[in-house]
């Protein structure tokens, strides 16, 4: 395909230079204004004497979360070896997962959105985390200035660990200032890397150490149990769309047409989890009846995943299913393909455009919420091949 840029692409690049400079203006204003606010808070925030407890934060999606399995598992044991009890922040809607899946008694949840738009909210965070720990890590490389480097900095723990991140996520002058809120910051290296390779170069600057390799949640049997009032009755695959955005989104229709072509080769039925209820009469639809905790039971029973790139698709990879995802060029390497892949019943369809690796600020489409150009590039006709081979292979 010819990717000459459109009027409007031109138009936007004219424009970026000045947008780029606003944009970083205004990041700047909210990242002082934030350190002030932060600062006014914890002056009335009260403190604990003892601090017997550490803290990990791992406040991304799903996938995020699956890929830092290892490494939070390893910091759990770490903490608990200097006489201390390991407390992991997620998401409220991973509270119960990551439960039943770590080896942690304490799991809260922060909304990290609400986190940074509601300021009662983050009053009440803040001061929930402050003066408890001894000490505290962000493991994580998608470090974000008003929302990783505040809560580090809240916690006023002796000693604050972190991942210094990269620059998609936090701008210069946001790492000046928040590079302050930490005691050590562990440097990434340069260049495309696996997230599974960033956790391990992580954990060894710390001076620990973790296989490469996908980890796999509940290891003790703890998520085999899939409700039964929800259980698909005979062999199925299963269907998750669904991706953290629009842009990140390939069509649903053309994932109905890959799954239907699997399910009638196979005798199949679809069970489709994380949408809203749609009409296709042939598909089991789990829309919204489905918890995270209940994912992993549904998925180790199903004989295919197909999937965006997505939660969904870290879960296959790390319950082994033959796991079929459909991805975009926006961050190049950084989950996809996973270290060892070729030896896993794992793929995902993906374009490489000129374009790629812009952190999912498509230049080609005018819409916020419209599909990026290089999943619209991916048809169903080459995914459905990827699945006959992939099924070939992996089952």
């Amino acid at each position: 395909m010819n990717y000459k840029l459109c009027p409007s692409v031109n138009r936007y690049l004219v424009k970026s230079k000045w947008r780029r400079r606003v944009d970083t203006m205004l990041w700047v204003l909210r990242a002082v204004l934030l350190f002030c606010f932060d600062s006014a808070t914890l002056c009335f925030a009260r403190r604990q004497s003892h601090r017997n407890h550490g803290a990990i934060f791992c406040l991304h999606g799903l996938g995020d979360l699956l890929l830092a399995g290892r490494t939070v598992e390893a910091l759990a044991g770490w903490m608990r070896s200097q006489g201390l009890e390991p407390v992991l922040f997620v998401r409220p809607t991973f509270v119960e997962f990551a439960r039943r899946a770590f080896g942690v008694a304490q799991v809260e949840g922060i909304n990290r959105h609400q986190f940074t738009r509601e300021l009662g909210y983050r009053v009440g965070v803040l001061k929930s985390v402050t003066g408890r720990f001894a000490v505290a890590v962000q493991p994580t490389y998608n470090r974000m200035f008003r929302v990783e480097d505040c809560l580090m900095r809240a916690t006023g723990a002796p000693r604050r660990i972190g991942n210094a991140g990269h620059a998609s996520f936090i701008l210069p002058s946001e790492r000046w200032l928040g590079d302050r809120c930490y005691t050590q910051l562990i440097e990434p290296r340069l260049g495309p890397m696996h997230e599974l390779e960033r956790y391990a170069e992580f954990l060894n600057g710390m001076g620990l150490s973790v296989p490469q390799v996908p980890w796999q949640p509940g290891g003790n049997g703890r998520f085999c149990v899939w409700p039964e009032e929800l259980a698909p009755t005979g062999p199925y695959m299963v269907l998750a769309p669904s991706a953290s955005h629009p842009r990140r989104t390939w069509p649903m229709e053309s994932f109905l047409k890959v799954a239907r072509h699997v399910a009638s080769r196979h005798g199949l039925a679809i069970v489709m989890v994380g949408r809203q209820p749609h009409e296709a009469s042939d598909v089991i639809d789990l829309g919204g009846k489905t918890a995270v905790e209940d994912l992993p039971g549904l998925v180790t029973s199903a004989r295919f995943v197909l999937c965006s790139e997505s939660g969904l698709y870290h879960l296959g990879v790390s319950l082994g299913r033959p796991t079929l995802a459909v991805g975009g060029d926006g961050m190049t390497s950084r989950y996809f393909p996973y270290p060892g892949e070729s030896g896993r019943p794992v793929k995902v369809v993906h374009h490489s455009m000129p374009c790629g690796n812009c952190n999912w600020k498509c230049i080609h489409i005018r819409l916020p919420r419209e599909t990026a150009l290089c999943l619209q590039e991916v048809t169903w006709q080459e995914v459905a091949a990827a699945a006959d081979a992939l099924w070939q292979r992996g089952t």
